[in-house]
Order: structure tokens, then C-alpha cells, then sequence
């Protein structure tokens, strides 16, 4: 988890990316990156089970992105 956000970072800033805002949990099991049109979340697998977002958001509508 640590790695991919590091790789996350690294990536938004080599392209000029403002983040508007982050957090992330002590153990890394929830990071979130809001780029403020785009809100990212990288989760473990424990933790997307617990916060469930395709049933908060089932309702939204999908954008398919290559």
C-alpha cells in the first residue's frame, strides 16, 4: 500500500497533478487522494470490505476510462 501511494505521488507530481487533499490511515489500510474533480481511494482488502463504497455509490453513474 505504501509503495503504490509513493508511486501515486510520484506520479501526480512528475504531471503537474494538484492534490487538494489527502489522508490516509496509521496502517495504511485507507488512502485517499483528492485531486478535487477526482477523489482517489486505494484500500487493503480488510478495509473495502468494511467501507463497502459500491453500495454507497451504486447509484452513481460510471465512467468507463481507459
Amino acid at each position: 500500500m505504501g509503495a503504490l501511494y509513493e508511486g501515486i505521488v510520484e506520479f501526480s507530481q512528475k504531471n503537474n497533478l494538484n492534490v487538494y487533499h489527502e489522508e490516509k490511515d496509521s496502517s495504511l489500510n485507507w488512502i485517499v487522494i483528492d485531486y478535487f474533480d477526482i477523489v482517489l481511494h486505494i484500500f487493503s482488502e480488510e478495509a473495502r470490505k468494511f467501507y463497502d463504497l459500491e453500495r454507497l455509490w451504486r447509484e452513481a453513474k460510471k465512467v468507463e476510462v481507459d
